[in-house]
């Protein structure tokens, strides 16, 4: 069980609709980094452009940590990428044996072209997750992703209904990423395990809308390295609440078809990674596993 959950979420308390500042981020972070749920945790997510700023939080902070259990940073590029890269590699140099590493970058792309580019000026030594379009198509791009030896990224949601993929497009993406072997993480609208209609930011009058289910998400990436099956993995990705799946010992069971936790493990290995949420407890207090776990 442990081993399909672990360092499963990556921390984006930076990003909408938490949009917290540096400090209260760094924080929540190393907070979480303390706690009995760490095993769960990821990286911490920031944009490149605010990686001085990381650096300053830390510090101001006092909490840096010892090399053994460093920091695992990853810096979201924009559109200046030479002028990131430039201050991803200051930031390196000044953190180098102080605790905090940076060891991926994500890129948005939106063509076979602008990757291959794109994937010959950011260094293979870094995770490299280039994002592909919201539309797709995904099966050209997502191979080019596996060509270079990175990692792609998909976008889940986000604050407005417009920015959830529909079920076709995200089993589309799903297919060519298992189809072709190449992992990814998600992004966006994934706080809950299972798949409802629920807020889409914290204000209380906020809009709300269907999401995904980041437990729906791994089932679906498993059923597919099984069998390829299209259609059920689009059907486990719609299936809503805690009531379409029942969890045990061995592991968990949809529609029907029943994921031993060690399959769902290796899932995670060959290609469902992890996922970017800009709130740590709520995934995981939702998902509500076992004390013995931990």
């Amino acid at each position: 069980m442990r081993a399909a959950f672990a360092s499963l979420v990556d921390y984006a308390g930076l990003f909408p609709p938490a949009a917290l500042g540096m400090a209260d981020a760094v924080r929540e972070y190393d907070r979480e980094r303390r706690g009995p749920d760490r095993w769960m945790l990821g990286r911490f997510i920031v944009a490149a452009s605010r990686l001085e700023e990381l650096g300053t939080a830390i510090e101001s902070e006092g909490l840096a940590t010892p090399r053994h259990d460093p920091w695992r940073v990853s810096a979201v590029m924009g559109v200046h990428l030479p002028d990131e890269l430039s201050r991803v590699n200051a930031f390196r140099a000044a953190w180098e044996g102080r605790g905090v590493t940076v060891d991926a970058l994500e890129y948005k792309v939106s063509s076979v072209g602008q990757l291959l580019t794109v994937a010959e000026q950011i260094p293979p030594a870094y995770q490299r997750f280039f994002e592909v379009p919201h539309e797709g198509p995904y099966g050209p791009l997502v191979a080019a992703i596996g060509r270079v030896g990175a990692f792609a990224k998909v976008r889940t949601g986000g604050t407005t209904a417009d920015l959830f993929p529909a079920p076709d497009q995200l089993t589309a993406f799903l297919i060519a990423a298992t189809g072709q072997g190449v992992r990814f993480k998600a992004t966006a609208g994934l706080h809950h395990p299972y798949r409802g209609e629920y807020r889409l930011t914290y204000a209380v009058e906020a809009e709300r809308g269907w999401m995904y289910g980041f437990v729906n998400l791994l089932l679906a990436t498993a059923l597919l390295l099984r069998s390829g099956d299209g259609e059920t993995a689009q059907a486990i990705l719609e299936a809503v609440g805690p009531e379409a799946f029942a969890r045990d010992d061995d592991g968990i069971r949809a529609l029907g078809h029943h994921f031993p936790w060690d399959e769902l493990a290796r899932a995670r290995e060959r290609a469902f990674t992890s996922f970017g949420s800009c709130s740590f407890r709520e995934p995981v207090d939702e998902l509500g596993l076992p004390e013995q776990v931990a």
